[in-house]
């Protein structure tokens, strides 16, 4: 199975490949010269909530559990998640307290956490009762990273499913 970042570069060398219209988003990030990787992967990064490449990578390659601090983009939140009410905490530690209250998933956004509802994670396009969530202890923050990335390739596809996002 392929990682979130495999799938990303995939689906930007196939955008770039795509490139060569004048209404291709690239166009603008390349700044009028002829489209490279590096724009097709800064746009790609973009669409799944990061704020460029690099960012997309850090966050995604799930080789250490999330600083208290990190930006982690958008990449858990999808627009049909704003109707909903869900418990978003400032802090790691809050998080944590509340699900140990009330349970639910916790997934970053941005500096910040919320505690997934089921309909928050049917709207992201996923389920909550998979192992790697159980694995996981309900928490994408921290523990293996195998099936942290397991579970962020899943939610890649869910968005490719969801919207016209990739090629």
């Amino acid at each position: 199975m392929l990682s979130a970042i495999q799938e990303l570069k995939i689906r930007s060398k196939i955008l770039l490949k795509q490139s060569q219209s004048a209404d291709s988003p690239l166009v603008n990030l390349s700044k009028g010269k002829a489209p490279q990787l590096k724009h097709a992967l800064l746009y790609t990064a973009r669409q799944a909530g990061f704020n460029d490449w690099q960012h997309a990578q850090s966050i995604l390659a799930c080789s250490q559990p999330l600083n208290q601090q990190q930006d982690c983009g958008k990449f858990w939140y999808a627009k049909a998640c704003a109707s909903l009410l869900n418990t978003w905490c400032t802090n790691y530690a809050e998080a944590l307290e509340q699900q140990a209250l009330q349970g639910g998933i916790i997934l970053p956004y941005k500096t910040q956490y919320v505690l997934a509802s089921p309909m928050y994670m049917e709207a992201l396009g996923l389920g909550t009762e998979h192992t790697l969530w159980q694995s996981l202890k309900h928490n994408w923050c921290e523990g293996e990273p195998a099936a942290r990335q397991m579970l962020a390739y899943q939610r890649l596809m869910a968005m490719q499913r969801d919207s016209k996002f990739g090629c």
